[in-house]
């Protein structure tokens, strides 16, 4: 790639290409890249192509995270006369799931948490719940609308009669699976083989990750006291050493059931549990029981392996990018189901709670799969991030200091997470740690005007400024009406 001046294109003249699951399999069923391509600094990636090579895609998907780029002059020429008018893809309005076969998983499920509040998990329960979920994968993926199609899994279970555990753990697959099946298709396009294995991986980790609630007495209230709080946490230990008995579950399951509270890089308390010395601890003690007994040397080398993994902090980027899936399908699934403190909350309203309690605990890269992957997928094709909506962004400058602007949504393309917005105003958020670190509310003592009025278009930028709050009427009322008068004045 040559980095003489003469070659590289003004950064004006370039726009934001984006490297969804859609264009790459164009591109491939067409044979063709029908745009030269670009880094962030103007030089060339890719040249169009007839024929690319699986090493042209995987030169591109190097740069995704620094951005891809192309000519804005290239943009009209691919636009039927010249057209911009948004339309809904054919397919878009497809129900995914049956109603029939989707019904009956959650009774199984249902079926199968009774069973274990009795007895030890088997390898007859785990060949179940593998069947189970290979089933709903296999529905899912012959669906020719299944990268579009509507995930009608709450008006399913809003009629099965199925209790608030088998709701949980059915909802919390049904979107796990999808924002794995269509985030992976981004990088891994061809690969069928090795895709499904890691889609069960995942879908096994989601059905099992809370079996462990079955053999704790937890109270149902949203507070809890520090000892309460305590005895939540150790359900995914709990979980994991439920697994053991069953060799069908692989050790790779094993180790995000045991994580699946930590969908963030580090230690910090949002980070949640388990408390990796206290992990350690725990799996120790347990080894060496184990360790005593005939007949346990499988056990025991899963458990060595779980204590390496924790001692020597193994990770990889796909790793964390599924405990992030777990996490978030773990928080959709209960916000949108009636606790006995409080009632459903709308699909719409789960996922602005779920933006909107993010900076601490999830990456940019982890909202994306959510809301511009299966987000609209969940809300009957409705957007939660809309044209006229007040929004607040986050970004961080080269001394690592966060920086937070209130904005008015201008345009809203593809990607709901990155519209082109106005800036209004900054302003400080008001922070508080209690179980976690959380952005509580905002300081409106703190407003600065920002007289330019400055634009700028997340689709167009590969920094670090991301959408982390939606300013909602319904959800904070005060904050709404104030930012609704200052722009009205401004």
């Amino acid at each position: 790639m040559s980095t003489n001046d003469t070659n590289i294109v003004p950064r004006d003249k370039l726009a934001k290409f984006e490297l969804t699951e859609e264009s790459l399999n164009s591109f491939r069923k067409n044979q063709n890249i029908p745009l030269d391509l670009y880094n962030k600094d103007g030089q060339i990636l890719i040249h169009k192509k007839r024929n690319p090579t699986e090493a042209d895609f995987g030169k591109l998907l190097k740069f995704e995270m620094q951005g891809v780029y192309f000519l804005i002059s290239e943009l009209k020429k691919s636009k039927p006369n010249h057209s911009d008018k948004p339309y809904l893809e054919p397919g878009r309005t497809t129900k995914l799931f049956d109603i029939e076969k989707t019904a009956r998983f959650a009774k199984q499920s249902q079926a199968l948490i009774e069973d274990l509040r009795k007895t030890s998990f088997s390898s007859d329960q785990a060949v179940f719940v593998q069947n189970s979920v290979n089933e709903l994968l296999t529905d899912f993926t012959s669906n020719p609308d299944f990268e579009l199609g509507i995930f009608n899994i709450l008006e399913i279970l809003s009629v099965a009669g199925v209790s608030v555990e088998s709701e949980l753990m059915t909802k919390r697959t049904v979107v796990a699976m999808g924002m794995k099946v269509r985030t992976r298709k981004i990088v891994n396009e061809g690969k069928e083989e090795s895709n499904k294995k890691d889609h069960l991986s995942l879908m096994m980790a989601s059905y099992l990750m809370d079996v462990g609630y079955s053999r704790l007495e937890v109270k149902q209230t949203p507070k809890l006291t520090k000892e309460e709080y305590a005895v939540v946490q150790q359900h995914p230990i709990i979980s994991y050493l439920m697994t053991l008995p069953a060799p069908e579950v692989e050790s790779h399951v094993r180790t995000l059931i045991l994580n699946h509270h930590r969908p963030y890089r580090g230690n910090g308390v949002n980070n949640n549990f388990p408390d990796p010395r206290s992990l350690f601890t725990k799996l120790m003690s347990v080894r060496d029981k184990y360790n005593k007994e005939v007949g346990k040397e499988r056990i025991t080398q899963d458990i060595e392996l779980q204590l390496h993994l924790q001692e020597n902090n193994v990770t990889t980027s796909s790793f964390e990018e599924d405990i992030a899936i777990l996490s978030l399908a773990s928080e959709y699934a209960s916000l949108t189901s009636n606790q006995p403190w409080r009632p459903a909350f709308k699909s719409s309203t789960a996922l602005k709670m779920i933006l909107n309690d993010s900076f601490f605990s999830y990456s940019n890269k982890n909202i994306r799969h959510l809301l511009d992957y299966v987000g609209s997928s969940l809300t009957n094709n409705e957007n939660i991030i809309n044209f006229g909506d007040f929004v607040i962004t986050a970004s961080v400058d080269s001394e690592k200091r966060a920086h937070f602007d209130i904005c008015l949504v201008l345009d809203v393309g593809r990607y709901q997470t990155r519209p082109k917005l106005q800036r209004i105003c900054s302003i400080n958020p008001v922070f508080q740690k209690g179980i976690k670190f959380k952005i509580a509310d905002f300081d409106l003592k703190s407003i600065k005007i920002d007289r330019r009025k400055a634009i700028m278009d997340l689709a167009l930028q590969a920094g670090t400024t991301r959408v982390i709050y939606i300013i909602d009427p319904e959800l904070n009322p005060a904050l709404h009406e104030a930012v609704y008068k200052l722009n009205l004045n401004t």
